[in-house]
């Protein structure tokens, strides 16, 4: 899962805001501005780092998705443990905090962040010989195992820190490593845009949703199987996507496809029944789409 965060300063264009309220969620540094920014956004799921100062369960019974706690706070007993988030920023010892994360993080929130330099992630991602793993895969495996109430496994996500001039380090490459081991991505929304640009600063939305989801094809054309459904969640048909078209329909907020047959395939512009997209998300298995 892609999640961007956004700040106080984070400014992005409308256009841009627009195709971020299609994914499943994103991330607000203060939690007054979550349950505000959501709601003018539409965004599906918000999350918010919260303060001792906060009252969290007001947040959540007002629309707050997931309450984020630094590693060293006390949740509060009556908070849903199901929509809590542990953050664990990492100092000099990478491995110690993953450690730390899989004997008590997992076990007591729906979700843990790793805040982590690049050095550190690469640390994170490297397999040892002895297991043939990476500590971040290991922590991901351990949390998969653990159900909190009816939301699914528990959540592992990574969390870059912010270089010098505020973009994140993040790259394509690196946003398929980490979803390879089994960890959802936490980017800036200000590193994203719904096309790339010479300079390397921004990322193009659809290949981050792409590579930070881990999605896969195991078609020979390597299209993704895309299923639409109706806001009831109705099976309106199973079509295709690719790339291209993913990025086309993030720009348009409209179901846009991939035709076997004709190319690139933007439903109803012709026959003006289009379909308006309210979100786009990706399987359990990574390995398909679902367009509502």
């Amino acid at each position: 899962m892609l999640v961007p965060k956004i700040t106080p300063s984070t400014t992005i264009a409308p256009e841009l805001s627009r195709a971020i309220s299609l994914l499943p969620a994103a991330l607000f540094t203060n939690a007054a501005d979550a349950l505000a920014l959501a709601d003018t956004m539409t965004v599906t799921s918000a999350w918010a780092d919260v303060s001792s100062n906060d009252n969290v369960v007001d947040l959540l019974n007002s629309g707050l998705s997931v309450a984020i706690f630094a590693a060293d706070s006390q949740i509060p007993a009556d908070c849903d443990k199901a929509r809590t988030a542990i953050r664990y920023t990492a100092t000099n010892d990478v491995i110690a905090v993953i450690d730390q994360a899989t004997a008590s993080g997992i076990t007591c929130a729906g979700a843990v962040i790793l805040e982590l330099t690049s050095e550190q992630l690469s640390e994170a991602t490297q397999k040892d010989a002895a297991s043939g793993s990476s500590a971040l895969s290991r922590l991901t495996k351990a949390a998969d195992k653990i159900l909190l109430g009816t939301s699914g496994p528990v959540r592992v996500l990574v969390e870059l820190q912010v270089s010098v001039g505020g973009i994140g380090s993040w790259t394509v490459d690196l946003l398929s490593q980490v979803a390879k081991d089994g960890a959802d991505v936490i980017v800036p929304a200000d590193a994203l845009a719904l096309s790339g640009d010479d300079s390397g600063a921004h990322i193009p939305l659809a290949e981050a949703f792409v590579a930070g989801s881990g999605l896969t094809s195991d078609r020979a054309d390597g299209l993704f199987t895309t299923v639409v459904v109706d806001e009831q969640r109705v099976c309106l048909g199973v079509v295709y996507s690719s790339i291209e078209s993913i990025a086309a329909a993030f720009t348009a907020g409209e179901g846009v496809y991939w035709s076997r047959r004709r190319g690139l395939w933007h439903k109803g512009l012709t026959s003006g029944a289009t379909q308006t997209l309210v979100g786009i998300n990706v399987d359990c298995d990574s390995d398909a789409l679902c367009f509502r």
